[in-house]
C-alpha cells in the first residue's frame, strides 16, 4: 500500500512505529560512534580528526602520547572482537585522561553490547556530563534509561535530543515511546501532535494516535484523528479503509456506512470497500443484502487473488460440520468460489480454490475439473496434485492415479507423497515391480515422518512377498518395525506371510497379538491371529479369534470366511465348514483350492 504525503511534509520512515522502535532499540548501537574516526563524536567533531582533541590533553603533556596510543589499540580491540581487552585499555585511558568523554562513551557501548546495563549506563552518565550536548553520548545514555525501565529518565534524554536536533524524527519516536512506555499516554499524543505540526500528518502516526486514544478509552478522538488523515487528501482509499474499519470494529455503525457511502461513490468498484460493506450488512443482520455484495466482491476482476482466497478459505470449515444451519452458507460459499474462478479465469489459485470447495461437497468430478484448470495454468501447486491424489484413489482410478503422479513427479522429483501415490497405484494394479521402486525412491528421499518411513517399507514387505521374493520381504518388514515397533499393519502383514510359510510361528503370533492389541476389533488382525493359531495346530482357540472377525465385518470377506470353514473342518463340522467355503466363493474368493475342497467336501492345504 502506498503512502500519500502532502506537498509541505518531510519525508519520514514509512514503517510501523512499533517496528520502527523496537529494530531501534536493538540496532542503534550500530550507528552509534564506535572507535571509527569516520563517525562524530559531538557537534563539533564531524569527521573525527578532532577525536585525540576530545581527550583535552595538551600535546605537549607526556601523557597525551601514550593515552592517543592507548585509545587506538583499545579501538582496534573492539573491532576484532576482543571487548574485555578493549575495556581494560579504554580504563587505562580514563585513568590517565579522567576527561575523556569518548572513552567513557565506548565503555558504556562495549557493556551495552554485552547486556551489562548498569554499569553501562554509570559510564554513559558519565559521559554526558563530560558532554552534556553530544547526542550520540545522550541517545545510548535515554537507550539505557529505558531498557533499565526509568522511562521518566529516558522521556527527559530525549525531550532534550528533540531540543538539540529537531529534526531527527527517531528522536521523536523514541520519546514519544517511552512517554507510552511509563503510561503517559497524553504526553505521548502531545509529542505526536507537535511532530504531526513540524513534519505533517502521516498514516503512521495517525494510527499511534489513534491507539493512544483509544488507550485513554476516547474513541471519539480517534475517530478525529483518522477524519483529519482523510482531509489530507480524500481520493486516498487506503485513508477511508482506516475510518470504516475502526467503525465497524467499535460498533460505529453509522460513521462506517457513511464512510463507505462516500468511498464507493467515488470509487464504486473498490473491491476492498466492497468487502466492507458486506461486512457491514453481516454486522447489521442483513443476510440478503450481505450476499448480494459479496456477489458482487467476488464477481470483481479488481478484487486481488490473495483477498480473494483469504475471504473464502474460512468458508471451507463449514463442510466439517453437518448442522442444518449451514446448509444455506454452504450453498452461498460454493456460489462465491464459482463466481470468483470465473472472475479470475488466470489465477491458478482461483481455479484449486473452486476445486477445495467441490471436493468438500463431495463432487469429486467438478473438483477435479477444476484443479485441472489450475495445472493448465500453472504447475507448480503441489498441494494442487496432491488433491488430485487422494480423488483418484477415492475413485479407485488406479490407472489414473499412476498418469497423474508421473506427470506430477516431472514436476516434483524430490516429493516423496507422489513417489508413495505413484507406488500405491502400481500396487493396486498388481504391478508390484514398479511398486517396489516407486517406495525405494520414496525411502531414499528420506522423509521427515520415521512412521511414514516405516510404512514405506511394509508396502515394500508386501509387494515383495507378490514378488515371491521372501528375504527381501521378511528384510523390509523387520526394518519397518524397526523404524515404528507400533505399525500394526507391518506386524499384521508380516506375521500373515510368515503364517502362509508355516516359518517362525512363534514369531509370527507375538506380532499378530501385538498388532491386534492395538486396534482390537480390526477384522484382519482378528483374522490374522486366528489364523496364525490354525497354523499352529491349536483349532479351538483359532476358531474363537476368527468369529470375532466374523463378528467385526469379517462375514464379507472371502479370506475370512474360507479360514473359519478351514477351522471348523478341522474341528470336525464338516457340514458348517463347507457352508463356509461356498459363502467364500460367492464372495469371489481367489483361493485356487476352494471349489476342490467343496466339491471333495475335503481340506487341502
Amino acid at each position: 500500500m502506498s503512502m500519500h504525503k502532502s506537498s509541505n511534509q518531510s519525508p519520514v520512515v514509512s514503517c510501523s512505529y512499533w517496528v520502527r522502535i523496537m529494530t531501534y532499540l536493538v540496532l542503534a548501537l550500530s550507528v552509534w560512534v564506535s572507535c571509527s574516526s569516520e563517525r562524530p563524536l559531538s557537534k563539533a567533531a564531524g569527521d573525527g580528526r578532532e577525536l585525540l582533541q576530545q581527550q583535552r590533553l595538551a600535546q605537549d603533556d607526556p601523557r597525551y602520547r601514550i593515552v592517543s596510543e592507548k585509545f587506538i589499540d583499545a579501538c582496534k580491540m573492539e573491532m576484532l572482537g576482543d571487548y574485555q581487552a578493549a575495556l581494560n585499555l579504554f580504563k587505562e585511558v580514563i585513568k590517565l585522561d579522567p576527561s575523556n568523554d569518548a572513552a567513557y562513551f565506548n565503555i558504556a557501548k562495549i557493556l551495552y553490547n554485552t547486556r551489562q546495563l548498569i554499569d553501562a549506563l554509570l559510564y554513559a552518565e558519565q559521559a554526558v556530563r563530560l558532554n552534556p550536548n553530544n547526542p550520540w553520548y545522550l541517545d545510548l545514555l535515554g537507550t539505557l534509561q529505558g531498557a533499565l525501565g526509568n522511562f521518566r529518565e529516558a522521556i527527559k534524554t530525549y525531550e532534550q535530543l528533540v531540543r538539540l536536533q529537531p529534526d531527527n524524527t527517531q528522536h521523536w519516536y523514541n520519546w514519544a515511546f517511552f512517554a507510552e512506555q511509563d503510561k503517559q499516554y497524553t504526553l505521548a499524543l502531545d509529542i505526536f501532535s507537535r511532530f504531526q505540526e513540524r513534519f505533517g500528518i502521516t498514516e503512521d502516526i495517525t494510527d499511534q494516535k489513534v491507539r493512544l486514544w483509544m488507550q485513554l478509552k476516547k474513541p471519539d478522538r480517534a475517530l478525529e484523528e483518522l477524519r483529519r488523515l482523510i482531509n489530507t487528501d480524500p481520493s486516498q482509499p487506503a485513508y477511508w479503509y482506516r475510518l470504516i474499519e475502526f467503525s465497524l470494529a467499535h460498533q460505529r455503525d453509522a460513521e462506517a456506512y457513511a464512510g463507505l457511502q462516500q468511498l464507493l461513490s467515488r470509487y464504486p468498484d473498490d473491491a476492498r470497500a466492497q468487502v466492507l460493506l458486506a461486512r457491514y450488512y453481516e454486522q447489521k443482520g442483513l443476510s440478503a443484502q450481505a450476499e448480494e455484495t459479496y456477489r458482487k466482491v467476488f464477481s470483481n476482476p479488481a478484487l486481488p487473488e490473495d483477498v480473494g482466497v483469504a475471504l473464502l478459505v474460512p468458508y471451507l470449515e463449514l463442510f466439517q460440520k453437518a448442522q442444518p444451519a449451514d446448509e444455506a452458507r454452504k450453498a452461498a460459499a460454493l456460489r462465491y468460489a464459482a463466481l470468483f474462478a470465473s472472475s479470475h479465469p488466470y489465477s491458478a489459485k482461483a481455479q484449486a480454490l473452486q476445486g477445495d470447495f467441490f471436493y468438500q461437497s463431495n463432487q469429486l468430478d467438478s473438483a477435479l475439473a477444476a484443479y485441472q484448470r489450475s495445472l493448465a495454468i500453472t504447475s507448480n501447486i503441489f498441494t494442487v496434485w496432491q488433491q488430485m491424489f487422494f480423488i483418484y484413489d477415492q475413485q479407485r482410478r488406479y490407472d489414473s492415479l499412476v498418469a497423474i503422479t508421473a506427470r506430477c513427479l516431472d514436476y516434483f522429483p524430490d516429493q516423496v507423497l507422489a513417489h508413495y501415490f505413484h507406488g500405491y497405484a502400481h500396487m493396486r494394479l498388481n504391478n508390484h515391480q514398479a511398486a517396489v521402486a516407486a517406495f525405494s525412491r520414496a525411502i531414499a528421499l528420506g522423509p521427515a515422518d520415521i512412521r511414514f518411513t516405516a510404512q514405506l517399507y511394509a508396502l515394500c514387505g508386501d509387494a515383495y512377498h507378490y514378488l515371491k521374493n521372501n528375504v527381501a520381504s521378511d528384510s523390509c518388514y523387520e526394518r519397518a518395525i524397526l523404524y515404528d515397533p507400533n505399525n500394526a499393519t507391518a506386524l499384521n502383514n508380516y506375521a500373515y506371510f510368515l503364517s502362509l510359510r508355516g516359518e517362525k510361528l512363534e514369531r509370527a503370533l507375538s506380532m499378530a497379538q501385538q498388532a491386534l492389541s492395538l486396534s482390537p476389533e480390526n477384522a484382519a488382525y482378528l483374522d490374522t491371529y486366528g489364523w496364525v493359531l490354525y497354523r499352529l495346530g491349536r483349532y479351538q482357540e483359532a476358531k474363537e479369534y476368527l468369529q470375532k472377525a466374523l463378528i467385526h465385518g469379517g462375514d464379507s470377506d472371502a479370506t475370512i470366511l474360507e479360514h473359519f470353514g478351514d477351522v471348523l473342518f478341522q474341528l470336525g463340522d464338516v457340514e458348517q465348514a463347507v457352508l463356509y467355503w461356498q459363502r467364500a466363493r460367492e464372495r469371489n474368493a481367489e483361493s485356487p483350492l476352494l471349489d476342490r475342497k467343496i466339491q471333495d467336501r475335503k481340506l487341502y492345504d
